[in-house]
């Protein structure tokens, strides 16, 4: 594949979407115009009268993505599993549920529904007869503080492996192989508040060193660092993934798991580019970007990555719009250079 092909979810354009800044024709034509050629949309936040929308909302939405020239790719919806009070959902509603959900993205125009791990692999198997007739790709999302080798994920890896078949496969999100936080976890902070050169060479070492955090607290405070600093550099440096599985964070010390993202794009059709900053340089602070598009191109992965933004919930200094525009510039530039 010479190019990459480009989606973007409409997830990203969240936080304007949800306060009434734009519409959902707003977020189809930035789509357009951002250079996608094909779009994600998460079901329970823009699909009107979700789980069950009307036929004139559906036929609205096709002529909405058909007058900017858009291909639908991806309906991603989740498994409501605290619907029912003092139980979880039993298989038979994950089952009832998810066939609902693929029923209408086929009417829609979809051809991957993402689902997320509480569906769980056994109920996951036999939804594939479903997914055959439909023509749909069933894909498990595979998001942090998960990863590859993560118990569960190796139960869909076993599974892909066995059932050897198009309509199942995963959606690998960035988040799962981010390796720290981003550039830009420290603008909420006034200059005159931190020593924001001393953090940032902090975070930096956080993020492509193994330097245990006891030892990173006392370089801070050698060089300088005061005490808001190491508070600081404990609240949104020193965050993620612990000895004890600490969970609840969007970013993660951890190994990127290269050979595990390689093991798992033969059933991929369709990725989450996550991140939460791009800088002018085309440079992403907290995920080797450059590592996992060599893979994809040296596996000749032929499906779509999608970009998804999220640093608008930590950085209030940049616009949606021009971040999603820089990350697909610097996916374009990874995948030539490579």
């Amino acid at each position: 594949m010479d190019q990459l092909k480009h989606s973007i979810t409409l997830y990203g354009f969240g936080y304007h979407y949800m306060r009434g800044e734009y519409t959902l024709e707003d977020v189809l034509k930035k789509t357009k115009e951002l250079g996608a050629d094909g779009f994600e949309i998460v079901a329970p936040q823009m699909v009107e009268g979700h789980p069950n929308p009307d036929d004139y909302w559906i036929d609205s939405f096709k002529d909405l993505y058909k007058k900017y020239d858009l291909t639908p790719v991806c309906y991603s919806i989740y498994i409501d599993s605290g619907k029912h009070k003092g139980r979880f959902l039993n298989e038979a509603e994950r089952l009832a549920g998810t066939i609902n959900e693929m029923e209408y993205a086929k009417r829609m125009g979809f051809k991957v529904v993402r689902s997320q791990d509480a569906l769980l692999p056994k109920t996951m198997e036999k939804l594939l007869p479903y997914a055959e007739e439909l023509g749909l790709h069933l894909a498990i999302e595979l998001h942090g503080p998960y990863s590859p080798s993560t118990p569960v994920f190796q139960e869909y890896a076993q599974l892909f492996e066995r059932k050897n078949s198009p309509h199942l496969g995963v959606v690998m999100d960035y988040s799962a192989f981010s390796s720290g936080p981003p550039a830009t976890v420290l603008d909420q902070f006034p200059d005159d508040v931190c020593h924001k050169e001393l953090l940032h060479k902090i975070r930096r070492l956080f993020t492509t060193t193994e330097i245990p955090e006891a030892e990173l607290e006392k370089q801070l405070l050698d060089e300088g660092g005061d005490a808001v600093d190491l508070l600081i550099a404990r609240k949104k440096i020193f965050t993620g993934l612990s000895e004890n599985g600490k969970m609840g964070t969007i970013y993660y010390r951890t190994h990127p798991d290269y050979e595990g993202f390689r093991r798992l794009l033969k059933w991929s059709q369709y990725m989450h580019g996550k991140y939460w900053h791009v800088s002018e340089q085309l440079e992403c602070d907290e995920i080797d970007y450059a590592g996992f598009v060599k893979i994809m191109k040296e596996e000749n992965y032929q499906g779509y990555i999608a970009t998804e933004y999220e640093g608008s919930n930590i950085s209030p200094y940049y616009k949606d719009d021009e971040q999603i525009a820089l990350h697909i510039k610097m996916l374009d530039k990874l995948w030539q250079s490579v």
